[in-house]
């Protein structure tokens, strides 16, 4: 049970319970004044559920029998009138004045001045606060940023954060920086295991040619063990992620992890998302170390047809892998 939940004290129920209990007791208490049938033991009763002295639930009563806005809100500051909300005009115009809500409130008060009898526009204030109550922070950031601005504020299938050593996920990558192999200029490929709770890289292998068994193997064994050289991340973990990759999934590897105990999720093909630690460190890795290097393949060149520098020195492969 979450706090939120939890059981409190004076009513027995969390608070936001019990203010949404106002209401309806309320009205139950009133359907027994008129049928005669009130007495101080329901008020008591009411008064114990929702927290409040029976007091508090006898003043509410008084207003409610004049105020059905009371009955349906009691407690609540009187409302006199309908409280100001985020109409589907107001949208509109917050998303054509681009989230300006001081464009947005002048364009209200010139509209209310065109009606006949003028009408009353809220105050820059009210719009505020009408924004904050019945906008999200999402959509608050859209309406100003569009799209791309509301996605930051998005939670995409969010996972409870593991212990470490709990689940791993695993990928090949090739690098874009062009090495010198035996005389020839090769893009290598790395594979590694990360893990999903601390963002460790546990282990690592890089073969100058396409990815094999091999190498799943080579940096399964560098995760695992960690004596030196290897360490001090790794381990054993109960479980690794694998996106349908026929070299993490041959015969030689899976039997390399039913050997250790380890099980091994196949996710569906064409969603990095369902293993997004290794994307995102695909991604980091890249950004951060491999665009500094020389021989890095995807800066840009000037011109369409523009080759390397010939006097690019490439790193060999075994100071690249170093």
């Amino acid at each position: 049970m979450e706090d939120g939940d939890a059981l409190r004290t004076g009513g027995g129920l969390p608070a936001a319970s019990r203010t949404a209990l106002r209401g309806p007791a309320v009205r139950r208490l009133l359907t027994l004044r008129a049928a005669k049938k009130l007495t101080a033991g329901h008020v008591r009763v009411a008064a114990d559920a929702l927290g409040v002295s029976e007091r508090t639930v006898w003043r509410w009563l008084a207003a409610a029998q004049s105020n059905e806005t009371a009955a349906a809100y009691p407690g609540e500051r009187s409302r006199t009138g309908a409280r100001f909300t985020i109409t589907p005009e107001v949208r509109g115009l917050l998303a054509l004045w681009k989230g300006n809500v001081r464009a947005v409130h002048r364009e209200l008060v010139l509209r209310a001045a065109r009606q006949s009898p003028p009408a009353q526009a809220p105050s820059l204030t009210t719009l505020h606060r009408a924004i904050r109550r019945d906008l999200t922070p999402g959509e608050r950031a859209g309406l100003a940023g569009g799209e791309r601005a509301a996605r930051k504020h998005d939670v995409f299938l969010a996972r409870p954060r593991p212990w470490r050593n709990q689940v791993w996920e695993t990928d090949h990558v090739q690098a874009p920086v062009l090495v010198d192999v035996d005389g020839t200029a090769r893009r290598p490929w790395i594979t590694w295991f990360t893990d999903c709770a601390t963002n460790a890289i546990t282990g690592v292998a890089v073969t100058p040619g396409d990815p094999s068994r091999e190498s799943v193997l080579a940096a399964l064994r560098s995760a695992v063990l960690r004596d030196d050289p290897y360490g001090p991340f790794g381990g054993l973990p109960e479980k690794v992620r694998v996106d349908r990759g026929k070299d993490f999934l041959s015969r030689t590897v899976t039997a390399a992890f039913d050997l250790l105990d380890v099980t091994v999720e196949d996710l569906p093909a064409y969603t990095p998302h369902l293993k997004g630690t290794v994307e995102g460190l695909n991604r980091a890795v890249e950004n951060m170390f491999l665009a500094a290097l020389p021989g890095y393949a995807r800066q840009p060149r000037p011109g369409k047809r523009a080759s390397r520098p010939k006097d690019e020195a490439l790193l060999s492969f075994e100071d690249f892998t170093a």
